[in-house]
């Protein structure tokens, strides 16, 4: 789960690259477009289901602005679902303009944004490009950029593809856990908000 939580749990955890790539750096934005992931929680042993979608667009002061929204759903229980109002990537908190979250059956509440004078741009860990891979998935091969870096000791693989929309990812792997796309597309349910 605290992978999950690493991209799902708001504007604080959601900062510096994985900010970018799993809560706001679009690939092709476009309302409608969604992606579902097995996510694994190799510290709790638990599997879920995440599922990204641009749910719809907004003007922000004179930007568009995307409404993305993550969510995540286990096994046995109820889902959690972020959704933010952005108009760049999250790394930079000046780009998220809302935030609402229910969790489990509750009622969607939106959090307030923090201060700005308490918003810190985070500090990006360096990256590095393995090249270019195919990685195999249930609607066929996907050709994606190995990406690997390391935080306080921690070494984390990501696989990204500009053919996978919204965020791009096909695969990602930490030590805390692994998620991998199942599926893309756009329109539906899936494209659409579950708030």
């Amino acid at each position: 789960l605290a992978l999950a939580l690493t991209f799902a749990a708001g504007p604080s955890q959601a900062q510096g690259l994985m900010g970018d790539v799993l809560a706001g750096k679009l690939v092709n934005p476009e309302p409608g477009v969604f992606a579902w992931y097995d996510l694994t929680d190799t510290v709790a042993q638990r599997v879920f289901y995440v599922r990204q979608a641009v749910v719809g667009e907004e003007k922000v002061e004179r930007k568009t602005g995307y409404w993305i929204e993550t969510e995540v759903v286990p096994q046995v229980g109820f889902p959690a679902v972020y959704k933010m109002l952005l108009t760049g990537p999250a790394s930079d908190p000046e780009n998220l303009h809302r935030l609402i979250v229910r969790e489990g059956r509750g009622p969607a509440e939106e959090l307030p944004r923090p201060p700005k004078d308490s918003q810190e741009k985070a500090a990006e860990p360096p990256r590095e490009s393995l090249g270019k891979e195919k990685i195999a998935t249930p609607q066929g091969e996907i050709e994606a950029e190995h990406f690997v870096w390391e935080a306080s000791g921690k070494k984390t693989e990501l696989w990204l593809s500009d053919a996978v929309p919204p965020m791009g990812i096909v695969r990602m792997v930490s030590p805390d856990g692994e998620m991998v796309l199942r599926r893309y597309g756009k329109g539906g349910k899936d494209g659409q908000s579950a708030l």
